[in-house]
C-alpha cells in the first residue's frame, strides 16, 4: 500500500513539474489513475506541503471551477554542485529550475580530501543561506568519467564519487546523489529544457560520455553509466590507446587526447589545461586538431546512435568554433543516414548560463526527489523534528 501511494505521488509530482499547473481531473487523465486515488494522494501531498493550490480562475461555464495544483516555489529547493579542475560551484533552484542563488569559488585544495572539503563547505554555505528546511536534496557532478576503468584520476578535481558522497554526508543530513556530469545534463534537459521522451545526450570533454533518457528515466543505471563509450573504436582512427586497442574514443576524440597531441606538436606548452584548446587568439595548428576531432566525432557518434536508436540526439561540450561544430553535426547526419537509411534528429546544445553546471547538477536531486516524494517528505520531516536527549 505504501509503495503504491508513493508511485501515485511520484506520477503526480512528475506530471506537474513538466506540465503543471493542472487540476485534479487533468491529472487523473494524464496519469491514468482514478479521480478518487488522485484526490486522496493530492490531499496527502498538500498536507505535507509538497503541493500548492491556486485560487480557481473565473468560471467559463457550468460546473465546478477547477482548482490548479502546482509544485511550491520557494518552500522546496534542490541544490546542485560541481567540481571543476579550476573551481567549485553550487546553486539552489526551485523544482522548476529557477535560480535562487549560486556561488563559485576558485579551487585551492591540493589533495582529493581538500577538494571534497571545499565542496562540502560551499554546499553547506548555500544550505545555510536558503534555509536547511527548504532543501530536499543535493546533486553533485564529477567532471571525469574514467574512474570505472581503474585508472588513477589525472587531476585533483577528479575525486572518487564514493568519497565525495561520504564527505558531503559527514557535514549535511540531506539526501545526496553523485553522478557523472553527462547524466546530470540528460536529466536537466528532460526536466527543465523541454527534452523529449527519447533523447541521447553525448558530452564531449575530457572524456566522451553518453546518457539516454527514455520514457522519463535514464536508460543505463548506476553511477558509472556515463562515459562508457571510451573504448569504442572510431572508424579510421590510428591513435593507440592505453587499453591496448587502436583508435579508441578516449585516445581519439577527448580533450585529454587533443591536449596530448597539441603538446607533442609544440602547439601548447606542457601543463596546459582543457580551456587552452580554445584560446581567444586562435592558431592554425589548434584549428586543424579541432577540425580533425570534429570529423572523428562525426564518424563515431552515428555508430553509438545506431546501437541505442534514440528519438533524438543532443551533442554537448566545447567542441570548437561554430564552423567546427557544424562540420561535426553535418557528418553525424550524413554518416547516420549511410548506416541506418534514415535521417537523424540531432543538434548541438550550446549552454550560455554562468551557473550551467550547478543547474544541471540540481536536476539530479530533483529526479531523485520525484522518484519517491513521500519518502523524501518523511525524511525532511525527521530533519525538522527536535531531538530529545534523555
Amino acid at each position: 500500500m505504501v509503495r503504491q501511494r508513493n508511485v501515485t505521488a511520484s506520477a503526480i509530482m512528475r506530471t506537474l513539474v513538466r506540465d503543471g499547473p493542472l487540476g485534479r481531473k487533468d491529472l487523473s487523465s494524464a496519469i491514468g489513475v482514478s479521480f478518487t486515488t488522485i484526490t486522496k494522494t493530492v490531499t496527502e501531498l498538500l498536507a505535507l506541503g509538497a503541493l500548492t493550490e491556486s485560487a480557481p480562475p473565473a468560471p467559463r461555464g457550468a460546473g465546478r471551477p477547477v482548482t490548479p495544483l502546482d509544485v511550491p516555489s520557494a518552500q522546496r529547493l534542490v541544490l546542485g554542485g560541481h567540481l571543476h579542475p579550476e573551481s567549485t560551484s553550487c546553486g539552489a533552484y526551485t523544482l522548476r529550475g529557477d535560480l535562487v542563488t549560486w556561488r563559485s569559488a576558485g579551487a585551492s585544495g591540493g589533495t582529493q580530501r581538500e577538494r571534497i572539503e571545499e565542496a562540502a563547505e560551499l554546499v553547506d554555505a548555500i544550505v545555510t543561506e536558503v534555509g536547511t528546511a527548504a532543501v530536499i536534496g543535493i546533486g553533485m557532478t564529477t567532471p571525469w568519467a574514467e574512474l570505472h576503468h581503474r585508472q588513477p584520476p589525472p587531476l585533483v578535481a577528479d575525486v572518487d564519487s564514493d568519497a565525495l558522497r561520504a564527505g558531503l554526508r559527514e557535514r549535511l543530513p540531506h539526501p545526496v546523489r553523485v553522478e557523472p556530469n553527462v547524466r546530470a545534463q540528460a536529466l536537466e534537459h528532460y526536466w527543465w529544457g523541454g527534452g523529449g521522451d527519447d533523447v541521447l545526450t553525448v558530452l564531449v570533454g575530457r572524456s566522451v560520455g553518453v546518457a539516454q533518457m527514455r520514457g522519463g528515466d535514464l536508460v543505463w543505471d548506476g553511477p558509472g553509466a556515463g562515459g562508457l563509450v571510451s573504448h569504442i573504436v572510431v572508424p579510421g582512427s590510428t591513435y593507440p590507446c592505453d587499453c591496448g586497442q587502436v583508435g579508441c574514443v578516449k585516445a581519439t576524440c577527448t580533450d585529454d587526447a587533443l591536449l596530448r597531441r597539441a603538446v607533442e606538436a609544440g602547439l601548447l606548452p606542457p601543463g596546459s589545461l582543457q580551456r587552452d584548446l580554445y584560446p581567444d587568439d586562435d592558431i592554425e595548428g589548434l584549428r586543424e586538431l579541432r577540425q580533425h576531432r570534429a570529423e572523428e566525432l562525426g564518424r563515431v557518434i552515428p555508430l553509438i546512435m545506431s546501437l541505442v536508436a534514440p528519438g533524438e540526439t543532443t551533442v554537448r561540450g566545447q567542441v570548437g568554433t561554430p564552423d567546427e561544430i557544424s562540420t561535426c553535426i553535418d557528418m553525424i547526419r550524413e554518416r547516420y543516414r549511410e548506416l541506418v537509411g534514415r535521417d537523424a534528429k540531432v543538434r548541438y546544445y550550446d549552454h550560455r548560463r554562468p551557473d550551467y553546471w550547478p543547474h544541471a547538477s540540481a536536476a539530479l536531486a530533483l529526479d531523485q526527489y520525484l522518484a519517491s516524494p513521500l519518502w523524501h517528505e518523511g525524511d525532511r520531516a525527521l530533519r525538522q523534528s527536535p531531538v530529545s536527549i534523555a
